[in-house]
């Protein structure tokens, strides 16, 4: 189909008093290369952002190096303590890459632990000492874009790790529930 320049739309204008419509034929939707009449595909190149979840993750690590680092389980249970919901997969292991390639976590899959990196306790340090534990949506993802874009990389978890993390996150949090609902039936020891 050959393109027809759209023809300009009065808006208000006398003819659309007399119920008359100014017509424009667009161009179709795909457009057609003309020499090997294959269709072409335009793309466009979006700049990689920092997201909430990258900020969510860096704030849910803790420790400073494999030894005291966090566990896959202990990140997702703070993660919900500070977010009231769970990390998937996908949101953990496109963040972790991204983190460690801007060296703010170190990160050990086949070890399951994740630390931040001298750079990474600057960063928490400095940003989160003026609102506490919960001002991490507000002040980290501005202190991530200021680093300027994040690079992905391809990184993966050894399979079922994530869900197992999950599984005794959950397993912790019911063993909690289970306590204190013995102690509010049983409240001093009284028999």
């Amino acid at each position: 189909m050959p393109y027809v320049r759209p023809q300009p739309m009065t808006s208000g204008g006398a003819a659309q008093r007399q119920g008359q419509h100014a017509q424009a034929r667009l161009p179709a939707p795909r457009a057609r290369n003309r020499l090997a009449g294959q269709p072409v595909l335009i793309l466009a190149t979006v700049a990689a952002q920092w997201t909430g979840s990258d900020a969510w993750v860096f704030s849910s690590i803790e420790g400073t190096g494999p030894d005291d680092g966090y566990t896959l389980a202990q990140i997702i249970t703070k993660a919900d303590g500070i977010n009231h919901d769970i990390l998937t997969e996908a949101e953990f292991t496109r963040a972790v890459p991204r983190l460690v390639a801007a060296g703010l976590i170190g990160a050990d899959a086949e070890a399951d632990r994740y630390w931040h990196t001298e750079a990474g306790r600057a960063l928490h340090q400095r940003w989160m000492k003026r609102g506490g534990l919960f001002s991490w949506m507000d002040v980290i993802p501005p202190a991530l874009s200021r680093l300027g874009e994040p690079r992905d990389a391809a990184w993966s978890l050894p399979a079922g790790t994530f869900e197992r993390a999950v599984q005794n996150h959950h397993q912790w949090g019911e063993a909690i529930l289970k306590r204190r609902h013995a102690r509010r039936r049983d409240p001093g020891g009284r028999p």
